[in-house]
């Protein structure tokens, strides 16, 4: 080979290994930056700010655990059936075939047998025609009638043709009891009872009524405001393809429910009111926790979730012990709030403060930033211990919460501000109604036949 030829192929390989080395580094960079975006996501996550997935089992979807009991009751225990009714309101009689499936005649032999079927007769509209007869007052000369359904303050009906209360109460119950489409209850009424309404009239009809209850949700406002203890927190929801959020403050009788875009602190404000002298129990929301005029006691299952996260992510010795000491702590101040001894529950403030004020440098990061939480927000947690009517957390708040995460999932949200001012408003009636034991029927026709009247809506809180 000659040093020519030597030459070029000298130089044919550094080229190669040039563009190996180009690529190289390509894939360096783009390897550097899926582990800046994988650690980011890890400490987000670790803070709490990424939400977890809707799995919470390790389990292959569409397997169930087994709990190695066996289906259905246990031997020699009596058959589950459905209750027999009292009242029988018709009898259908069965004469004995002519004929057995042998081909012998039958003979009557008197005894029978019977099961009792419930079901429900086929339902028509029923229309009613109410007719005001007119009179003429004496004195100014002026026109005077009963007021009709549907009729104005000036004595105007706003429609020929209406439906009447029992058709509300329904539409109520489809849409915030079992979250059905405003297109599918107009469908529902059409097929089984031919009544047609469209899904804009049922919008309508909702947004109507819920205008005329609003002196019922006034009633529970007012309730919230001079209630002892009240749970408070929100959730997201969407408006018309917006980011909102539905907020609840709520007592063991009542549940006031709001949707706005903000998450702001004016919220919680405006529905507590300006003179809230009780005891709001909420998670670590700075919304809540910047009030210093408000009297708080902190969700302390918060607490032990957010020790159990820090385990979870950092799992070491020291994590792990920190988590099973607040787990351990949370469950005996649960146990002493009932017993109600009052050394218990010193020796417990004792042990919490030794908890959240331990000074090793070697603790994690995040369970130095928790005991610095626990520690500013001290009288606040604790204070469950010395009161019975205040739970040691949060959990009534989110279970009453749970109706906008089914109305979420069904509908998506709502389309306008006065579809959040429905929603807020029927759902603080129907969770205080069923709180009470007041039937929706009830109150809708109540309110129905009292707006007729002139008067306010019916009770909220007893029939």
């Amino acid at each position: 080979m000659t040093p020519e030829e030597r030459i070029a192929e000298l130089e044919k390989e550094n080229a190669e290994l040039r563009r190996r080395d180009v690529e190289r580094e390509g894939e360096v960079r783009a390897l550097r930056e899926t582990l800046e975006k994988a650690l980011k996501e890890l400490e987000e996550w670790k803070r709490g700010f990424r939400e977890r997935g809707k799995r919470r089992s390790s389990r292959p979807e569409g397997k169930r655990g087994t709990t190695g009991r066996r289906t259905g009751r246990k031997p020699g225990h009596k058959g589950a059936q459905r209750e027999v009714p009292r009242k029988i309101d018709r009898t259908v009689e069965y004469t004995p075939p002519k004929r057995c499936q042998c081909g012998g005649t039958v003979k009557p032999t008197g005894e029978q047998r019977s099961t009792l079927v419930e079901d429900i007769p086929p339902v028509r509209v029923e229309v009613v025609e109410h007719v005001a007869h007119l009179g003429c007052c004496r004195r100014c000369g002026l026109e005077v009638s009963e007021p009709l359904p549907g009729d104005t303050p000036k004595g105007k009906s706003i429609a020929r043709t209406q439906v009447g209360p029992n058709v509300a109460a329904m539409t109520v119950s489809l849409r915030f009891d079992h979250h059905v489409s405003l297109a599918g209850i107009a469908t529902f009424f059409g097929v089984w009872f031919g009544l047609r309404i469209t899904a804009g009239g049922v919008s309508h009809l909702l947004a109507r009524l819920g205008e005329r209850a609003q002196p019922a949700v006034d009633e529970i406002q007012s309730h919230i405001r001079n209630a002892p203890v009240v749970g408070a927190d929100e959730t997201g929801l969407r408006q018309n393809g917006v980011g909102a959020w539905a907020w609840i403050a709520r007592t063991e009788t009542a549940s006031l429910f709001r949707v706005e875009l903000s998450r702001g602190a004016w919220v919680a404000e405006q529905m507590l009111g300006p003179d809230f002298g009780g005891v709001l129990v909420t998670d670590f929301y700075s919304v809540y926790t910047s009030h210093d005029d408000w009297t708080h006691a902190y969700c302390g299952a918060h607490m032990v979730r957010e020790a159990k996260k820090i385990a979870e992510c950092c799992p070491g010795e020291r994590t792990e012990a920190f988590r099973d000491r607040l787990c351990v702590w949370y469950a005996d101040a649960k146990k002493a709030q009932v017993r109600g001894n009052a050394a218990i529950r010193h020796g417990l403030r004792v042990r919490l403060g030794r908890i959240i004020n331990e000074g090793d440098p070697r603790l994690n990061d995040d369970v130095q930033r928790l005991q610095t939480r626990l520690r500013d927000r001290f009288q606040g947690i604790t204070a469950f211990l010395d009161r019975r009517d205040v739970p040691a957390d949060n959990n009534g708040s989110e279970r009453d919460l749970r109706i906008f995460a089914r109305h979420r999932k069904a509908t998506g949200g709502t389309r306008s501000p006065r579809g959040s001012r429905t929603l807020g408003r029927w759902t603080s009636i129907r969770q205080t109604t069923r709180k009470n034991g007041v039937p929706l029927r009830d109150f809708v026709v109540g309110l129905y036949d009292n707006h007729r009247r002139g008067k306010p809506p019916p009770s909220v809180f007893h029939n």
